[in-house]
């Protein structure tokens, strides 16, 4: 696995861990939501993928 793929999971760690958190504040603890939210989690790494303009997670890096 080379660096920029580790980032990149990371960086979904890093979102999976917050959008759990945020469900969970709630006070909802819901096995199904909370599994919405880590796939929510996807979004913001997929984006930066997504934008050939990122130069670390980009299609273009």
């Amino acid at each position: 696995m080379n660096e920029q793929t580790k980032q990149m999971l990371l960086s979904y760690a890093r979102s999976a861990v917050c959008a759990v958190a945020a469900v969970a504040a709630t006070g909802n603890y819901d096995i199904d939501d909370l599994a919405k939210a880590a796939v929510a989690a996807l979004i913001p790494p997929l984006l930066r993928w997504a934008n050939s303009g990122d130069k670390a997670f980009g299609r273009g890096a």
